[in-house]
């Protein structure tokens, strides 16, 4: 079997793992200063231990889509402080998993003159027919923010091919400024008991072990919204974003989190 396991064969073994094992912080060990990757031969997905954090982030395989987290060189009015780049909250494989229908995407958004922001979801099993597409407010405070999609956006087992933009000048589409990442929504009984009976600190640590991005690096951001100067909590963020498979820099990770009050708003004339 190659190194880069299918993504289907990656879901079930990660339907088997949590069929069979009790995911709890008693077996969520404390991380040691060691990666572990597992024989490529056996089939399963790389294992990563983070040092002085109890965070252990298992991803799943890349579906082989280049990776844009941060915009190619682009044309035209630039509309963005320099020096700084939007750029997608993702694993570099590109792909990130969910288990609910409207997750929210976090993205660092430079301070900005733009016209407006765009978000756009397409499916890709359905011809890459637009299931959402919003214009946002743009904003004029550098951070990371987090944009929400409506209920039930996402359907279940399918994957949706999402890209995000910075318009500069609506009549210029060359100057935009554009992310794409890769989402799927993943649903498993045990594994959303499990995270039912945990708290939120457990969750953010099951969500990471079975590589629910999305959920993990939500669950952790409202955490830290409500409680800004937890050690601990900034400790956990700066693992998951620089983990094996993410790798961000830490500069990064030192971006102020804007809370969702102040994130981009919906125009109403979309």
């Amino acid at each position: 079997m190659p190194a880069a396991m299918p993504q289907k064969i990656w879901l079930i073994f990660l339907s088997v793992t949590f069929g069979l094992t009790v995911i709890s912080p008693t077996n969520i060990a404390i991380a040691q200063s060691q990666t572990e990757t597992l024989p490529a031969n056996l089939g399963k997905p790389k294992r990563t231990v983070q040092s002085g954090t109890r965070l252990r982030l298992r991803l799943p395989p890349s579906l082989g889509n280049p990776s844009r987290r941060v915009p190619a060189a682009t044309r035209g009015v630039n509309c963005i402080a320099k020096k700084q780049n939007l750029t997608a909250l993702i694993p570099q494989s590109n792909l990130g998993l969910t288990t609910v229908g409207n997750p929210t995407i976090y993205f660092f958004i430079p301070q900005n003159t733009a016209a407006y922001l765009q978000l756009v979801i397409q499916n890709e099993n359905d011809n890459g027919q637009t299931v959402y597409q919003q214009n946002y407010k743009s904003n004029t405070k550098a951070g990371i923010v987090g944009i929400q999609l409506p209920p039930d956006t996402l359907a279940v087992n399918q994957k949706y091919r999402w890209n995000f933009s910075i318009i500069c000048n609506p009549q210029d589409p060359s100057s935009a400024k554009l992310v794409q990442g890769t989402i799927q929504r993943f649903e498993n009984p045990l594994l959303m008991k499990k995270l039912a009976q945990a708290t939120p600190q457990e969750r953010v640590l099951i969500y990471a072990e079975a590589g629910i991005w999305h959920d993990a690096l939500d669950t952790l951001a409202r955490l830290r919204y409500s409680r800004p100067n937890d050690v601990k909590l900034k400790t956990d963020w700066e693992a998951l974003l620089t983990a094996p498979g993410v790798e961000f820099d830490k500069q990064l990770t030192q971006k102020p989190l804007i809370p969702e009050k102040e994130a981009p708003q919906p125009l109403l004339n979309n």
